[in-house]
């Protein structure tokens, strides 16, 4: 979570953690059946990863903070969109953190409602952005 602390404050950024998933968890995630992504260097170490699920749900967008501000995150976000364009959703969703956020909203999500949270005892927020794909044809395809 070296990134983490950019968006919020350290009580946040323990509180966040505090409800991360473990490796059990994460298993059970992607086993659902989600559309998943992982960007790897050549020799196949991950620096990047998210998720699509059958609803159109982004569960995740991570980038190593070593490879961030390069078009990771946006290009997993694109990658994204166009899967959920082949199976034919029309809704893309995400609770997107501070820092996800503006990667959501280069990629025409808008920004629905600022999240308020109470975990850990600390007061945490992310966003709720989404981006209506039913009306994406032809040449504006994804």
């Amino acid at each position: 979570m070296r990134l983490g602390p950019r968006g919020y404050r350290p009580e946040q950024v323990s509180a966040w953690l505090s409800i991360a998933p473990d490796a059990a968890e994460f298993h059970r995630l992607y086993c659902d059946g989600r559309f998943t992504l992982v960007a790897t260097e050549p020799d196949g170490a991950p620096i990047g990863f998210s998720d699509l699920a059958r609803n159109g749900h982004i569960r995740f967008l991570y980038v190593d903070p070593d490879h961030a501000g390069r078009g990771l995150g946006s290009a997993l976000v694109a990658a994204l969109l166009a899967q959920a364009q082949r199976l034919g959703l029309t809704l893309v969703y995400s609770d997107a953190s501070e820092l996800a956020r503006p990667v959501f909203e280069r990629a025409g999500f808008r920004c629905i409602t600022r999240q308020e949270h109470e975990i850990a005892g600390s007061v945490v927020h992310n966003f709720l952005v989404q981006r209506d794909i039913s009306d994406i044809t032809g040449k504006d395809a994804l």
